[in-house]
Parts: C-alpha cells; sequence; structure tokens
C-alpha cells in the first residue's frame, strides 16, 4: 500500500513557494486524495502537473492506486495553519469547542500563542439610530472545532 509520508515526500518537490499540502487521504483500495492549495490561487494545470509528477514515482503494475489531486474546496474546514495565512482579511466562521459560531474577518494570526483574531462588526441601535460596533475575539486554536471561509456572493448593480 502506498503511504502518505511516500507522497508528502514528493509534493515537496512538486510544490512551488505559493502552495502548501493541506492534506493527504489513502484508503484501503489505494485510491489516494491529495489536497493542495496556493496563497495567489490554485490552477487546474498545476493541479495536473503535480498529479502527474506524484504518478511518474509509481509502477502501477507493481501496485495499482487512483489519485486525486485537489484544492480543498471553499466549504471544507481549514487543516493547516496555511490556510488562515491565506484567509487572512477575509471572513472566516468559527466553531468553538463549546458550540458557539463567531463569523468576521480574520485580522491576526500570532504563532507565538498559537492564537486568531477576528474582527466582528455588530449593527446596534443607539438612540434610534444604527450604528457599527466593532468586537474583537482572540481565540485560541485549541478551542477552535473547526474554521471555514464564508463565501459571499455580491450582487451586481444594475444601471
Amino acid at each position: 500500500m502506498i503511504g502518505k509520508d511516500q507522497i508528502s515526500e514528493i509534493c515537496k518537490t512538486a510544490l512551488s513557494e505559493s502552495q502548501f499540502l493541506v492534506e493527504i487521504k489513502v484508503n484501503k483500495a489505494n485510491d489516494i486524495f491529495v489536497y493542495i492549495d496556493d496563497y495567489n490561487g490554485l490552477t487546474i494545470e498545476e493541479c495536473k502537473r503535480i498529479s502527474r509528477l506524484i504518478e511518474s514515482q509509481f509502477d502501477r503494475d507493481e501496485e495499482d492506486f487512483s489519485l486525486e489531486v485537489s484544492s480543498p474546496g471553499l466549504s471544507k474546514s481549514f487543516k493547516v495553519d496555511e490556510q488562515y495565512k491565506k484567509a487572512l482579511n477575509t471572513e472566516i466562521e468559527v466553531l468553538l469547542t463549546d458550540g458557539e459560531k463567531i463569523r468576521g474577518i480574520l485580522t491576526n494570526i500570532n504563532d507565538e500563542n498559537n492564537s486568531i483574531e477576528i474582527l466582528k462588526i455588530k449593527k446596534v441601535k443607539i438612540d434610534n439610530k444604527k450604528q457599527n460596533i466593532e468586537e474583537k475575539h482572540i481565540i485560541l486554536k485549541r478551542d477552535i472545532k473547526t474554521t471555514k471561509s464564508v463565501i459571499i456572493f455580491s450582487k451586481k448593480n444594475k444601471e
């Protein structure tokens, strides 16, 4: 059976400086799933290039396998620190281990105390006027169950 460590070593040589490995899954049927990402956006051509490089390192006559190389997808939870770095200054949703959800802009990643900072903007009514209030949340990564990017669909202005 092809191991995760073998694939991880191959990926290290295949990935560019802006790319990073998110996750490798190998099941008992030798179905291999490699999830990668890129700070500059991942293209299909890059997935194909990396897939071909991984595939070239194994002999299908010795051991049959299937291989899929892709990005982890927008709806998937973050797995590695690089995903937080890529999401800096964008909206994320964090589910804490106690069940609380916090949605806001990821404004800081602190590697020293292994935490993230989220800026949440709340609309409140003060003296019958709606005002935006900023709430800063510092969250330790050990208290995070899942983190996901928030997908925002913007409306086009009709002129």
